[in-house]
């Protein structure tokens, strides 16, 4: 049975609108990193920012939530990536129509034995009454009373999401595998984490608003549900594991053909549970890696980013544990588009990019993996020997910071050894560690601060945009708002002089940020010469442009008529830079091929920041190219065409949907000549001459395949061109040379500059030399039994500055070659603020038990540090310079306390 097809073909014929999957990355959402729910794409439509297209919706949506990643493998119901099916109701249907349509379709469509499901409806909590109308509306469905169990808050509550907002009783139905998979437990129902029951459905009745005090009734009901996909086909072929099903078998079967290695029946033993473990979390992890790289996640140290590099190097270690060798990610990714790439046809559009990832990816971790172990398992067995529990958070940070090992996976290898860390104190060493939530999503404050208002001011004034066609025009005041101290806002009938506020026109030619286009400036007047001025516009509810200032002169009051006048200047030259932006992604497309995407934009009246993913070599010399292929189509002074269509024709000429955007059945393209279209919604020139000159400041990596370009176009190149002509004006006459000769005059005074600082160097070494030799020969006590042990402390001598680890390592030779044999030296110094030591012997003293190895190990402890090295020549690095001292004490009586061993 197709249950993707199934459901929807249902909810089509119950006259709801089907709406594709939106992108794992969510869309204008920077309160998650990744899609977790259907409902995440309608966020705008509960918050009443947006209107939904149609009051029902159904949808297939492609979900990932971290919070599950360490179930997986233990447990047969969690996964991070799976398919959530949903039908959605904006003020329309409510509980009695959602509740009989959830039954009839598991019950007349899937045909589910109706004595195996099980319900739960929310008991009450506090004020919030008990639910009897969905237990009424089951119970009018034929479901019997004793299938359905009163359940808390904690489970049958859903939200709000943030600390305020939309929220209600949910109704959960459940699936029951039977006795056989039971915990035994008296209380064992719906709710128990053992085996035998799993979640299907949830149907949310979003009925209340949470004021942060009072959950007070909505106007407008909503409803939102969601059925995993890998769960309903576990209980339609009754499989109590949702990695026995259909949608895995492929996967599975690829992962036996590599490893030699199947799923077995659980509870056998522990090393049976340990290949499950790992079959499983490949399995999954494999799914969820090419549907994040195929929305465009690339590996990095934060973010989606980082989750994406942490599944992909848990499935590789894991991997390792099956006896794996080599690379295979890439050998289950092509099953997995397979079996997926009708439904989702990113995975095969975009298969080469996840192949290259993947693949890159599983390099680097491999040479991680084997150099971080051997930390980490040198750091286990210091624990072991020391009877302590607790791995040194700086050891830990080490870890992540230089080998780039995850912290999670340095948790579960010490949870594997009876170890731990203590993650409170890790985080002192993580100022920067990107915190991955495991808790419920919450709505973006800085959105909800004032939604509010925001809403109320869209249900009595929308603003119509009419920038493209005109830069002033005459307008109606529809609303005012005040803005206090503190940044506190109210609505307001009246704005006086030098009062910060926001105006509310019925029309306007301000274009509101969008885009990455910043809004209009410029100024509202007053038919009696009032002036308030424009520093910024914004949409922060649909169909509302806010225009945000302060009354520069006389006062405005509502319903008044007014003179709206865009700053032209300003204007112009943000059409130049965002005209400039889509000429700049049609070069880099042009150079290094569709593959190149943009991954963000910036536009302003004084320069244009480009974000693209790249991959392959970035050619050095790739500005020279990008600029002269712009300038050159600046120069033919094509013309810019804008005009609207159907998303259906858009996509058939090829334009380019834009990172971050919303797009509805009708579109705005951006045309230049007949090689660059793109779907915008901003401010653009009429041709490419106006935009007068392209020059890149910057064009530098962001992260992984990811790289930012910034640019500047028009006087602001020019400004920026002069500068650096200036530059170099004042340096040929400071270097007496012509501009021609400037480069190979910096040459000669470079070669100049190393040759007396060579020459330094030999002083000052000497200098070193001839000190310690003066001292030693005045210092008996450093001759015992004829070994001479020397120590000598540079660090509080400003003289020996100079002296880094390369000439302190150089004196060590020249003393042990002046000393020809029984000498054992440590010589330290600060060096960038931070404390260095260097250990050395004669050959015979080696022979005689001496390792400056194990010295400095131990020494650098001393410092907060470590140490390592060969036996006749060793180094340490610490934090604290201050304990120095006590650090060569220690060195000079580990070297007594060895050699005189050796004479016993």
């Amino acid at each position: 049975m197709n249950i993707r097809k199934e459901f929807l073909n249902y909810f089509k014929n119950k006259d709801h609108l089907i709406l594709p999957s939106s992108s794992l990355i969510p869309d204008n959402d920077p309160t998650v990193l990744l899609t977790t729910a259907g409902m995440q794409q309608f966020k705008p439509y509960y918050l009443g920012i947006e209107k939904p297209p149609y009051p029902r919706i159904a949808t297939v949506q492609k979900c990932f939530r971290t919070s599950d990643i360490d179930k997986i493998g233990d447990s047969d119901k969690h996964l991070t990536f799976f398919e959530m099916l949903g039908n959605f109701a904006f003020a329309d249907y409510f509980k009695k129509e959602a509740i009989e349509l959830a039954i009839d379709f598991i019950l007349n469509i899937l045909k589910i034995d109706e004595n195996r499901l099980l319900f739960t409806v929310f008991e009450g909590y506090k004020d919030l009454q008990k639910d009897e109308d969905s237990e009424n509306y089951l119970i009018q469905c034929g479901i019997s009373p004793d299938r359905i169990y009163m359940s808390g808050f904690e489970n049958n509550f859903w939200g709000p999401a943030g600390d305020t907002g939309p929220c209600g009783p949910c109704t959960e139905i459940y699936y029951d595998f039977g006795e056989k998979y039971s915990c035994k437990k008296p209380n064992c129902g719906p709710n128990c984490e053992c085996g035998r029951y799993i979640e299907i459905w949830n149907l949310v009745f979003t009925q209340y608003n949470f004021d942060g005090i009072k959950y007070n009734d909505l106007p407008n009901k909503n409803i939102d549900t969601g059925m995993g996909l890998e769960r309903i086909y576990a209980a339609v072929d009754n499989i109590n594991s949702v990695f026995k099903i259909q949608l895995f078998e492929r996967i599975l079967k690829k992962i036996y053909e590599i490893s030699g290695q199947k799923l077995i029946d659980d509870g056998l033993d522990k090393n049976s549970h340990e290949i499950n473990k790992a079959i499983k979390v490949i399995a999954d992890h494999s799914r969820a890696i090419y549907f994040l790289t195929s929305d465009g996640v690339l590996p990095s140290n934060e973010g989606r980013g980082y989750i994406l590099r942490r599944i992909i190097r848990r499935a590789v270690r894991f991997g390792k544990r099956l006896g794996i060798e080599g690379n295979f990610l890439n050998e289950i990714g092509k099953v997995i588009i397979e079996d997926y790439k009708d439904i989702y046809p990113e995975l095969e559009n975009k298969k080469e990019k996840s192949f290259q990832i993947v693949k890159d990816e599983e390099i680097k971790f491999s040479n991680t993996l084997k150099e971080g172990m051997k930390v980490l398992l040198q750091c286990i067995n210091d624990l072991k020997e020391r009877n302590e529990r607790f791995l040194n958070p700086r050891d830990a940070f080490k870890l992540y910071d230089t080998f780039g090992f995850p912290i999670e996976l340095t948790e579960e290898i010490l949870a594997e050894n009876n170890l731990s860390l203590d993650k409170e104190k890790f985080n002192e060493y993580m100022k920067t560690h990107i915190e991955i939530s495991k808790q419920k999503t919450s709505f973006n404050k800085k959105i909800s601060e004032y939604l509010d208002i925001d809403k109320n001011i869209a249900t009595e004034a929308k603003t119509e945009f009419m920038g493209y066609e005109v830069s002033e025009l005459t307008a109606k005041i529809k609303k005012i708002v005040l803005e206090e101290d503190k940044g506190k806002k109210i609505i307001t009938d009246c704005l006086n002089e030098n009062q910060r506020g926001e105006i509310i026109l019925d029309r306007t030619p301000f274009y509101g940020e969008k885009g990455g286009e910043i809004g209009d400036r410029g100024i509202i007047k007053t038919l009696s010469g009032g002036i308030f001025e424009v520093e910024d516009v914004q949409i922060p509810v649909d169909g509302v442009i806010i225009h945000k200032g302060v009354a520069r002169k006389g006062s405005f009051s509502l319903n008044s008529e007014v003179i709206a006048k865009i700053d032209t200047n300003f204007r112009k030259n943000v059409s130049k830079n965002h005209t400039a932006t889509h000429l700049l992604h049609w070069a880099l497309r042009n150079i290094y091929g569709e593959e190149v995407e943009q991954a963000g934009s910036f536009v302003s009246d004084r320069k244009l920041r480009f974000d693209y993913k790249f991959f392959g070599e970035y050619d050095e010399n790739s500005n020279e190219k990008i600029e002269n292929l712009i300038n050159k189509k600046i120069m033919d002074n094509d013309l810019v065409k804008t005009f609207e269509t159907t998303i259906e024709y858009a996509k058939e000429i090829g334009a380019i949907a834009l990172f971050g955007e919303k797009y509805g059945k009708f579109v705005r393209v951006v045309e230049i000549g007949n090689y660059s279209r793109e779907l915008c919604g901003g401010i653009h020139v009429k041709r490419t001459g106006e935009i007068g000159l392209f020059k890149i400041i910057s064009n530098s990596s962001i992260g992984s395949n990811l790289r930012r370009i910034e640019a500047y176009t028009g006087f602001m190149a020019i400004n920026y061109l002069n500068e650096k002509e200036n530059i170099i004006k004042e340096l040929t006459a400071k270097l007496r040379t012509e501009e021609k000769d400037i480069i190979k005059k910096i040459d000669e005074l470079k070669t100049e500059v190393e040759n007396y600082k060579e020459k330094i160097n030999l002083l000052i070494l000497k200098q070193a030399k001839d000190e310690i030799i003066k001292r030693f020969s005045l210092e008996s006590t450093n001759i015992n039994d004829g070994y001479k042990l020397i120590s000598f402390d540079f660090s509080n001598s400003r003289d020996y500055e100079i002296l880094d680890a390369k000439l302190m390592g150089i004196l060590s030779d020249e003393l042990k070659d002046y000393y020809k044999n029984n000498l054992f030296l440590v010589i330290s110094n600060s060096i960038n603020s931070k404390p260095f030591i260097v250990y050395g012997c004669t050959k015979d003293l080696v022979a005689k038990g001496i390792d400056c190895s194990k010295i400095a190990k131990e020494a650098g402890k001393i410092i907060n540090g470590g140490g390592g090295g060969r036996l006749d020549y060793a180094q340490s690095g610490g934090l604290n310079k201050n304990l120095l001292p006590k650090a060569l004490d220690f060195a000079i009586n580990k070297a007594k306390e060895i050699l005189n061993q050796n004479l016993k």
